[in-house]
């Protein structure tokens, strides 16, 4: 179903009139409709009685230390074996290329909740002192997985961090954490974060929380100049809008010129499709 749903959506982007030329279109249409990447946390599914294999939290502390300084990369630049990667594009090509060639990604899912204390200590260590902004965004999103309220003040002053992976990073640990005591952070970053993807983020995550405030940043944002902005915008209107969304987003296909964000615009509204009478 997944797959029919995107060649829907393409279908129907595309068959709207070309108002320009668009690089990269299969790459960004891709990018825009394939369904996000999920950490399943597995060591949160493990029962208490049962203790983790230490050789397993051995390895993932090395392999941590290991890539705390390293320079940033992606894996496939330098490994010719999953060079072909790069080229797929369908959902669970999308994944193995971002599972095999972002080894954050894979650290997060393996560390996330972790309670050992050493490794704690260790990814603590690493979001405050690592040189890798991919490693330390990772070990944020890690921590928060403990839903513990003492990485707080961490997550909060890499919120202002000059690098934007490390606010992400801190971004996405801060909703992760669903808890109130995040929602000033989280609306703060909506109003004034210097990248328009943190802000779009964090409105998306104000509203998701239940402040209104954040779709009404959506809104704005839908109708920047940017088109990338636009289509970030509008990807999660769609995704917890309703009627008045709906409406708007199918007055706004009329006249959109891109054709990427005239694609998100039909998956939004295919999401939405429920409100359309009402």
């Amino acid at each position: 179903m997944k797959t029919l749903r995107v060649w829907l959506v393409v279908s129907l982007a595309l068959a709207q009139p070309l108002a320009a030329q668009t690089p990269s279109l299969a790459m960004d249409l891709n990018a825009l409709q394939l369904e996000p990447l999920v950490i399943t946390a597995p060591r949160l599914k493990i029962k208490k009685p049962l203790a983790i294999d230490p050789q397993i939290n051995q390895h993932l502390l090395r392999l941590l230390q290991q890539r705390q300084d390293a320079r940033p990369d992606s894996l496939a630049a330098l490994d010719a074996s999953v060079g072909n990667l790069s080229k797929l594009s369908t959902v669970t090509g999308y994944k193995l290329k971002t599972r095999y060639t972002e080894l954050g990604f894979l650290l997060t899912e393996g560390l996330a909740g972790v309670t050992d204390l050493s490794l704690a200590s260790e990814l603590e260590k690493t979001v405050r002192q690592g040189s890798n902004v991919q490693t330390r965004a990772a070990a944020m999103v890690a921590l928060a997985y403990t839903r513990d309220l003492r990485y707080l003040p961490l997550f909060q002053g890499a919120l202002l961090d000059p690098n934007i992976t490390v606010r992400f990073g801190a971004l996405e640990a801060l909703l992760i954490m669903d808890n109130p005591a995040v929602q000033f952070q989280v609306g703060n970053a909506a109003r004034t974060d210097s990248s328009l993807a943190v802000q779009i983020y964090a409105a998306a995550g104000m509203w998701r929380m239940g402040d209104i405030y954040g779709r009404e940043i959506l809104l704005r944002l839908a109708q920047h100049a940017d088109w990338f902005v636009r289509a970030m915008s509008i990807r999660y209107l769609g995704e917890m809008g309703g009627a008045d969304e709906y409406r708007k987003i199918l007055l706004w296909l009329s006249y959109e010129a891109h054709q990427a964000v005239r694609a998100e615009m039909c998956s939004a509204l295919l999401n939405l499709q429920k409100f359309a009478d009402k």
